[in-house]
């Protein structure tokens, strides 16, 4: 009974691909002659860029991922499945998944010692037709399993996560499914590359826009603060913040110049020690610093000084330091009450946005140290 219901399943979804691809959207090809340059990858490219409603590789990925797992699902008649991914190669989270009446979205750490963990620590396919009753799929609420499948996604080597389906009765899954589900998380990874590099041209090109804009809204600001307050707006289109700080080096010490987003009792004109929080180490140091949770293992890092209030919340940081290659004068800071926000990644975005802003607040501050002098008082500069 199992394999008719398998096999009815089959042929229906073959049927829904068919007509969705007979008479879904699709791109309209034009013949191309032999004197016609373009080929057919170039004629989609250009669709796309010109099509208002497209929503960016991101949006591909989790409708495809979202959909395949439904697929998924359905062909195998399992009770419910989910996709688990590595969040900075430290965590493995819940990312998405669905039971037969309603799709979660995650968010959610698995537990060290979990099936979906152990999987993922074998790197090879795991199958158990006779698990313990009150047995649930990690992520998946009111789905009790007594079969399950796990497979692990593995990119270059590496294990990047895990796809896993549960059935509710034991015995429900035979070695073709795992077979099955080996494909579709090969298939799985490979569309995550394909958009994930997709993404990552998508943030350099939104990345260069916001360098000009930004560019362009300093050149009329010559009053710092509202410097800084047109660098946050531009800076929150491609980086999550619930604090920006700006911080002056001067001596020993570092002062809290402007604060934008979350104050507590960190506000501006509060001078710190540079050898006890991040801003100072940062500042000291001439580096830039990115922490996935400022309170990960049995500490907790200080920002400016060790007596600060440790009830802020907040628990990304990524800070980078505003000068010469030598010294620094200054700094700026992120921070967010979500962990894992800022990765290399985002270090190198603001390390290059950062540059037009440090630029301008350097010609500010020349100009208000030249602010009263006569023309003669002022010296000549050579380029």
């Amino acid at each position: 009974m199992s394999i008719l219901v398998k096999g009815i399943l089959f042929i229906l979804v073959f049927l829904m691909v068919t007509l969705f691809v007979s008479n879904g959207p699709s791109f309209s090809f034009k013949q191309i002659d032999r004197g016609d340059r373009e080929s057919p990858e170039e004629i989609v490219s250009k669709e796309l860029l010109d099509d208002e409603n497209w929503a960016g590789f991101g949006k591909v990925l989790s409708t495809y991922i979202e959909e395949l797992l439904s697929i998924i699902r359905n062909m195998m008649v399992g009770t419910c499945v989910g996709l688990y991914l590595y969040q900075q190669r430290e965590h493995l989270v819940f990312h998405v998944g669905e039971n037969e009446y309603q799709r979660t979205t995650g968010g959610r750490i698995i537990e060290k010692d979990s099936i979906i963990e152990q999987i993922a620590k074998q790197k090879t396919a795991f199958l158990e037709d006779n698990l313990p009753i009150g047995t649930v799929l990690e992520g998946i609420a009111d789905s009790e399993i007594r079969s399950l499948i796990g497979v692990p996604l593995i990119w270059e080597d590496k294990v990047i996560g895990v796809v896993a389906v549960g059935g509710k009765t034991t015995g429900n899954f035979s070695q073709e499914d795992c077979d099955f589900l080996i494909r579709c998380g090969q298939l799985v990874t490979q569309i995550m590359a394909v958009c994930y590099r997709g993404m990552g041209l998508e943030t350099d090109q939104q990345v260069y826009k916001i360098h000009l804009d930004l560019e362009r809204k300093l050149k009329s600001i010559d009053v710092e603060h509202q410097a800084l307050g047109g660098f946050v707006q531009h800076i929150k289109k491609v980086l999550p913040l619930d604090r920006f700080t700006f911080c002056l080096k001067e001596g020993d010490e570092g002062i809290i110049d402007y604060v934008f987003g979350q104050v507590d009792n960190m506000n501006q004109g509060m001078r710190f020690p540079l050898d006890e929080g991040l801003n100072g180490w940062i500042l000291k140091r001439n580096m830039p610093l990115a922490i996935a949770d400022i309170q990960g293992g049995n500490m907790m890092r200080s920002r400016y000084s060790r007596n600060e209030d440790t009830k802020h919340g907040l628990r990304s940081f990524l800070g980078i330091p505003l000068g010469s290659e030598e010294n620094a004068w200054g700094c700026i800071s992120l921070e967010s009450r979500s962990t894992h926000q800022y990765d290399e990644k985002a270090k190198e975005v603001l390390s290059s946005l950062v540059i037009p802003l440090q630029i301008h607040m350097e010609r500010i501050r020349l100009l208000r140290k030249f602010d009263g002098l006569s023309k003669s008082d002022i010296p000549s500069l050579t380029v």
